[in-house]
C-alpha cells in the first residue's frame, strides 16, 4: 500500500503521505479522464513530472475519498497556489523524490513540506535565514531541514508571492514548541509548525 502516514490532527487538518511506487500506466487507471485531460498531460514534458503530477492527483484523490470529498480536480489560483475544485476545503501539497504530501482542512489555511535533510542546504543558510535563526539551527543538520521545510508550509499557507522569506517568515522556539510568524502588510499571524519523521525525510506542516 502507497500510504506511508496518515493523521487527523487536533486542529481538524488530515495529512497523508504517499510513496512514489506505482508506474505511469497503473496510475492512470485510477483517475478519470476528466481529472486530467490528454491536453494537461501533454503539456508536462519530463517522464519524472508527469510521474509525480499523476502520484499527487491519486493521493489527493484518496484523502479526499478518505474525508467523503467530491474530487473534482486540481487547479491554482492567479498567485500559483493549487485548490481543490468544487470545495470549501483548503489544501496544500509538497513533491519530494519518494513521497507525496497532502494536507487538507475544511476551512483553514494549511501548509506542509517534505524533505531530506542534505548538506547542500547549508548553502542557503544566509539567504532564507535571520540570525536568530541560524544560531538557533547551531550546526544541526535535520534542524536545517526543519526550518527550510517550516519556512515552504508557512509560505504555502500563506498563498501569495512578493515574500521575503527572511523578513516576512519567522521561526521561533518557544515553550510550545516551533512557531512560524507571517508577517505581511495584509496579513500577521503566528501558526504552530508540527513535524514527523517518515524514513530519511521529515515531514513538517502548519495551520
Amino acid at each position: 500500500m502507497p500510504v506511508r502516514f496518515q493523521k487527523e490532527c487536533a486542529s481538524g487538518a488530515h495529512i497523508l503521505v504517499w510513496e512514489s511506487i506505482e508506474k505511469e500506466i497503473q496510475l492512470m487507471s485510477e483517475l478519470p479522464s476528466s481529472i486530467l485531460t490528454d491536453a494537461e498531460l501533454e503539456k508536462i514534458i519530463t517522464p519524472r513530472k508527469k510521474l509525480e503530477m499523476l502520484t499527487s492527483r491519486v493521493a489527493i484523490r484518496h484523502l479526499a475519498n478518505h474525508l467523503n470529498i467530491s474530487f473534482d480536480g486540481v487547479k491554482k489560483d492567479e498567485h500559483g497556489k493549487p485548490y481543490l475544485v468544487n470545495t470549501k476545503w483548503e489544501m496544500s501539497i509538497t513533491h519530494s523524490k519518494n513521497f507525496i504530501g497532502v494536507i487538507m482542512h475544511p476551512h483553514l489555511p494549511v501548509g506542509i513540506d517534505i524533505e531530506k535533510p542534505q548538506t547542500k542546504m547549508w548553502r542557503i543558510l544566509p539567504r532564507l535565514y535571520s540570525e536568530s535563526e541560524i544560531k538557533a539551527v547551531g550546526d544541526n543538520l535535520e534542524t536545517l531541514s526543519v526550518y527550510w521545510s517550516a519556512k515552504e508550509a508557512l509560505y504555502k499557507l500563506y498563498g501569495k508571492r512578493g515574500v521575503d522569506f527572511v523578513e516576512n517568515l519567522r521561526l521561533h522556539e518557544t515553550t510550545e514548541g516551533l512557531m512560524g510568524e507571517i508577517i505581511m502588510p495584509n496579513y500577521h499571524k503566528r501558526h504552530h509548525i508540527l513535524q514527523e519523521k517518515i524514513e530519511d525525510y521529515i515531514l513538517v506542516w502548519t495551520v
